[in-house]
């Protein structure tokens, strides 16, 4: 399975694998709607956001890394550049989503390697990313690169019963 598994990385718009924005909203609604029993919201939530990103990518701040099984994107990790014209001084971890056929060889792990690299590089001193409870394998992830849970949203995340949770990676 792994040999048939790539790794891409967007370093421009010119790298963009067609269907992408569709691929990652569809592994999004399918993976937390059976995790967490969300509902359509999150596929327009993903895919709204994914597209606002797409439309405003500047490589000079932002990558994507895109997990491609025979050219068809089944996973993918954003990292959305600090916008201080938006008041955001932190870099953003987003839409990381891995098909679950692809889980558990090591991609994810590669992925946000790869994906903290890009930050120290960019000597981002903040990055920060919100989840789910519940999912543990994300969770050990993100800690063993250092993040640490600083919140936790009360409201439902798109019709499910869970709120969101933020966690935050900050330089040495």
């Amino acid at each position: 399975m792994l040999e048939r598994v790539t790794l891409t990385e967007i370093r421009t718009m010119a790298d963009y694998p067609p269907g992408l924005i569709g691929a990652v909203s569809g592994l999004f609604g399918r993976s937390m709607s059976a995790s967490h029993g969300t509902d359509w919201r999150v596929d327009a939530f993903v895919a709204e956001g994914q597209s606002e990103f797409f439309r405003r990518f500047d490589p000079s701040r932002d990558r994507v890394w895109v997990a491609l099984r025979d050219g068809v994107p089944c996973g993918a990790l954003t990292i959305d550049g600090p916008r201080l014209e938006a008041g955001r001084e932190a870099a953003r971890l987003r839409f990381f989503i891995l098909d679950p056929a692809t889980r558990g060889l090591g991609l994810g792990r590669r992925m946000l390697a790869s994906a903290m690299d890009f930050c120290r590089e960019r000597g981002y001193s903040r990055v920060y990313l919100t989840t789910l409870p519940g999912l543990d394998a994300a969770r050990r992830l993100y800690e063993d690169r250092g993040f640490r849970l600083i919140g936790q949203d009360d409201p439902p995340f798109c019709g499910g019963d869970h709120g969101e949770q933020t966690f935050e990676w900050r330089a040495p």
